[in-house]
């Protein structure tokens, strides 16, 4: 069936999805965790949320953000996935600031205070293009996103560099095929409620 040239669902939310998971060489768990949500338009408003989680000596767990209802509206939406998103975890205030080049080595800096996190993604590869109307992505669900997969990655807690480096995940090969980088971000991501779906 052709599809309209409008879609007549309805906007669910819509922004950018910030991945950084490294692990050291071998390893089985990760070392460092960022899940950074800039979100432009929801239910709850725009803001930022992230989810972070550093092992080692001196570990930091939490969901940092600037906008608690934001936070919430995460929270809500991401429960049931596994991982760090059903942990219970504090909620930080915090501040975050975009640097860098998207064409180089962009890097959020998040300030909650007395502790500082700072999540880098470099050596890039070129974008590749997700458009995947329901239900080849998610039952119920429109979906685009433009990603970007970065063959390294950094994440710093304090001014320390967090061991570890990106790895292959096989998330991705239902929808683009093959293994991905756990490293990547995701521009003008946008979920749309098929028409016809409830909630």
């Amino acid at each position: 069936m052709e599809r309209s040239l409008v879609n007549p669902g309805r906007l669910f939310w819509t922004g950018q999805h910030w991945i950084n998971y490294v692990r050291p060489p071998g390893a089985d768990e990760n070392s460092g965790m960022v899940s950074l949500w800039h979100s432009h338009y929801s239910s709850a408003g725009e803001g930022n949320v992230a989810f972070v989680l550093i092992g080692g000596g001196s570990p930091y767990r939490g969901i940092c953000t600037d906008n608690p209802e934001m936070a919430a509206f995460i929270q809500e939406w991401m429960s049931g996935r596994g991982g760090m998103y059903d942990m219970e975890l504090e909620i930080r205030q915090a501040t975050f600031t975009r640097s860098g080049n998207v064409l180089d080595a962009p890097a959020w800096t998040i300030d909650s205070g007395n502790d500082q996190v700072i999540a880098r993604w470099s050596d890039l590869q070129s974008p590749e293009l997700l458009e995947a109307p329901s239900p080849k992505l998610r039952e119920g669900w429109d979906v685009f996103s433009v990603l970007f997969f970065a063959h390294s990655a950094q994440v710093m807690l304090n001014g320390h560099l967090i061991a570890g480096d990106p790895y292959e995940v096989d998330i991705w090969k239902p929808s683009l095929g093959g293994e991905r980088s756990s490293c990547v971000f995701a521009l003008s991501e946008t979920f749309i409620r098929a028409d016809g779906q409830d909630g």
